[in-house]
């Protein structure tokens, strides 16, 4: 229970979780996709499902101090995604999946969540579909 708690724990909105003698947070504030350690497990192909268009920024004001803080972390996780994916380009194939939230929702709202999912489902086996048909793979929905 406390593991599930710390993986979601975002600082400046959930406080850390006490583990021993840790304090933990969530992963992805640090690193969202992680895509140096699929390749140092000798990944040759990674689908990356991001949680954000890379290099979408933000053109609404925040509206508050959480708002802020939300704007930080995407703004944080959107340039470690970019530079990773230039980094890691030459070392497998990476294949970027459609952001799931391109209408930037707010993560603590979740009166969409329904329509997100489906929407992210839809758009991400349409490209697997594309995907597959240049390398030759079949996709089961």
């Amino acid at each position: 229970m406390e593991a599930v708690a710390a993986s979601a724990s975002i600082p400046g909105i959930f406080p850390p979780v006490a583990i021993g003698e840790r304090r933990l947070i969530d992963g992805g504030v640090v690193n969202n996709t992680p895509i140096s350690h699929a390749v140092e497990l000798g990944a040759e192909r990674i689908y990356i499902l991001p949680t954000q268009e890379p290099n979408g920024r933000s053109t609404r004001v925040p509206a508050g101090a959480l708002d802020a803080a939300i704007q930080g972390l995407h703004l944080l996780s959107g340039c470690r995604l970019g530079a990773d994916i230039a980094r890691y380009s030459t070392e497998a194939e990476l294949i970027l999946l459609p952001a799931p939230n391109a209408g930037c929702v707010q993560p603590t709202s979740f009166e969409h969540s329904q329509r997100l999912i489906a929407d992210a489902r839809a758009a991400t086996l349409t490209a697997l579909q594309r995907s597959a048909r240049r390398t030759h793979l079949r996709v089961v929905s």
